[in-house]
């Protein structure tokens, strides 16, 4: 296995699992398809039974919500989940304790998704090693700006867990090329100028923004907040290497009469975006 090496701090860095998700997938002219949906939501077990059927239904990748209490950059849908999740009694401990029982049967690299201030609370050395030792291979905090970054990169690459940077539709090209030099696993490219939530249009400066940053970065790109429908996944699928989805397969479950006919609901549309991603 090939290994980059970080210059300042001497740290030999094995490359990214995720990276290599993306990697065969080009080879065969696919896309990734990355789902996310919040941990504890609509109960523990509930959860644990849609991250099996979105493992089972094509997932390249799963991001995990952490709940919050503010979460900034989520829409309403994600925070309705978030909130029953915290009623529920889901905190960072019940997080890791979930991704430990989901690693006894899949090996699907998983992201977490969570803010820093939880981070900072919980201890970042202590979160680190339980992300490490419970087998997640990413996290992504959308209130860790860049520039903050670089103090703690050095423990991110010693748990060999992976930095997923946001890139937003409302950054200059050299801002762009600052965020795509600190990131690793995949560039996480906003297609809206807001929170997330689901949308019916596709904002008309996402191609050129996807066509700006392939010529900036070879990091793979994954673009989410808002997608929510086949065309506009149709439209973006030859300028990205993934999408990511999160408030349209929640409302899903949060809509059907039943926890049954939601997880229905889910895996028929996951099996309609995997045909065109695949």
């Amino acid at each position: 296995m090939n290994k980059n090496k970080d210059k300042n701090k001497n740290i030999m860095i094995e490359n990214s699992v995720i990276e290599k998700v993306f990697e065969d997938l080009r080879n065969k002219n696919q896309k990734a398809f990355i789902p996310f949906i919040t941990c504890g939501f609509p109960d523990c077990d509930g959860f644990l039974s849609l991250f099996e059927a979105l493992d089972e239904n094509g997932a390249d990748i799963i991001e995990v919500g952490i709940p919050f209490s503010d979460p900034l950059a989520d829409g309403p849908v994600i925070q309705t989940t978030s909130e029953i999740a915290l009623k529920n009694g889901v905190n960072t401990d019940t997080a890791f304790k979930t991704i430990d029982r989901i690693r006894k049967k899949s090996d699907t690299p998983i992201a977490i998704m969570t803010y820093f201030n939880i981070i900072y609370r919980y201890g970042l050395k202590k979160f680190l090693k339980n992300a490490e030792n419970t087998g997640v291979n990413a996290l992504i905090i959308p209130d860790l700006p860049t520039e903050e970054f670089d103090a703690y990169k050095d423990n991110f690459n010693r748990a060999g867990i992976d930095n997923i940077i946001f890139a937003s539709l409302n950054s200059s090209k050299e801002r762009l090329k600052a965020v795509t030099e600190k990131g690793r696993g995949f560039l996480y490219c906003v297609s809206v100028k807001g929170v997330t939530g689901v949308r019916n249009d596709l904002d008309p400066e996402v191609v050129k923004f996807l066509k700006d940053l392939r010529r900036i970065t070879d990091l793979p790109l994954a673009l989410g907040f808002g997608l929510s429908n086949e065309e506009q996944i149709k439209k973006v699928r030859d300028y990205c290497d993934g999408i990511i989805m999160g408030s349209k397969i929640l409302s899903m479950i949060l809509e059907s009469r039943s926890f049954k006919d939601g997880i229905k609901s889910v895996e028929a549309f996951v099996s309609d975006i995997n045909k065109i991603l695949k």
